[in-house]
């Protein structure tokens, strides 16, 4: 209702748009060619006004969305920054654990090969080895559960290397509606 009323006061004197066909001339008749020059020119600058303020409108929001993809890139960032860290402490650890797993399989090594000689100087040691073949066993389960948590970290690097690899879509994102933004301007 207030357009209508809008569009009637704006409509005073100018030409009247309606379903794609302009009437050029005013209400009260005047149909003069200085008349008519006037309203066009009165048009003309409606409609570049109108334009402008599109532009502008679609400007501001562009400028909107720059900053939450700014935004979005500083989190992204410091996100990246924090997985990379996880990924250099993870492969830290796996590089401990690997190496105490190392450490542990060489002892036992040098274990069975002492029971065994033992074994064959004598056969009170018999009980001795048996223990040592339980630790072996023990050692061997721990080495499994350190290689499926090794698995595991693999894994979890894996997929922070995936995250980090679709980093370069949201700059190239990031880049373009920079780009459209600043043609816009």
């Amino acid at each position: 209702m207030a357009e209508r009323r809008r569009n009637s006061k704006a409509s005073e004197g100018h030409p009247i748009k309606a379903s794609g066909m302009i009437r050029h001339g005013t209400f009260s008749g005047s149909g003069s060619a200085a008349g008519k020059g006037s309203l066009e020119t009165i048009h003309h600058v409606e409609l570049l006004e109108t334009k402008i303020a599109a532009q502008a409108a679609e400007i501001k929001r562009l400028a909107g969305d720059n900053q939450r993809l700014a935004s979005t890139h500083i989190v992204m960032r410091e996100e990246l920054l924090t997985a990379q860290h996880e990924i250099q402490r993870l492969k830290m650890h796996m590089r401990n654990l690997q190496t105490e797993s190392d450490v542990q399989l060489r002892v036992l090594i040098d274990r069975i090969k002492r029971m065994e000689a033992d074994i064959r100087a004598g056969e009170g040691l018999r009980n001795d080895l048996k223990q040592a073949c339980k630790d072996a066993q023990s050692l061997v389960t721990a080495r499994r559960e350190l290689t499926h948590r090794i698995q595991e970290a693999t894994k979890e690097l894996e997929k922070v290397h995936g995250e980090i690899k679709s980093l370069p879509d949201l700059h190239a994102e990031l880049d373009s509606l920079r780009k459209e933004h600043q043609r816009l301007r």
